[in-house]
């Protein structure tokens, strides 16, 4: 062999072992975060204007400057039967559309978007938080304006529609609650099931 033939000296086994054991998972962590919050993002969007077309605004009354839910008539002055009951409905409504949405995403993501449970928690928590708070800046958008105020220096006898208002606006953390419901029972559920399957395979 001649002289100048210089061979490289092949790749370290360790080194090659090392980099294939530690493969680049941050691209495919930060799509499931991205679909997770995508998801929260258009769900909100569509959770708070199905609460908005699904309450029926209350109505009522102005008389002498101030608004009477439920007043149908000033002479005599009548309140009739209120069957929205004002907030009580609005809570309601947008309580049973946060729940859908937050059950809705909770459970896909535990099935289809679990490569690290971790990662989705903290991407529903954060997208579920985004989408509550979405779901009420709809709702204020398409709610009427809040008549007392609408109520000064208007006519006797207009009839004014209610606000949508909420018993609380922590309402909105019913969102990420109901996902992480969701995603703790299946990731509970499943737990079991892999642990079995991993007792059942042969070992080296």
């Amino acid at each position: 062999m001649p002289d100048n033939l210089i061979v490289p000296p092949p790749p370290s086994l360790y080194e090659t072992g090392r980099r294939s054991a530690r493969p680049d998972l941050s691209r495919p962590v930060l799509v499931q975060v991205a679909i997770i919050v995508g998801a929260f993002v258009v769900g909100g969007l569509a959770a708070g204007l199905a609460a908005a077309t699904l309450w029926t605004p209350p109505t009522g009354m102005v008389l002498e400057d101030k608004w009477y839910r439920g007043l149908i008539s000033l002479d005599p002055p009548t309140i009739g039967q209120n069957i929205d009951q004002g907030v009580f409905a609005a809570t309601a409504w947008f309580s049973v559309c946060a729940i859908v949405l937050g059950l809705l995403v909770g459970i896909a993501a535990a099935v289809w978007l679990h490569r690290s449970e971790l990662v989705t928690l903290a991407a529903v928590t954060v997208g579920g938080a985004i989408g509550g708070g979405l779901m009420l800046l709809v709702t204020s958008l398409l709610s009427p304006e809040d008549p007392n105020g609408l109520a000064k220096g208007a006519a006797d006898g207009t009839v004014l529609q209610d606000s949508f208002q909420l018993a609380s606006p922590w309402l909105v953390l019913l969102v990420p609650g109901s996902a992480m419901l969701a995603l703790m029972v299946i990731f509970l559920m499943w737990a079991p099931h892999e642990d079995a399957d991993s007792a059942h395979l042969p070992h080296s």
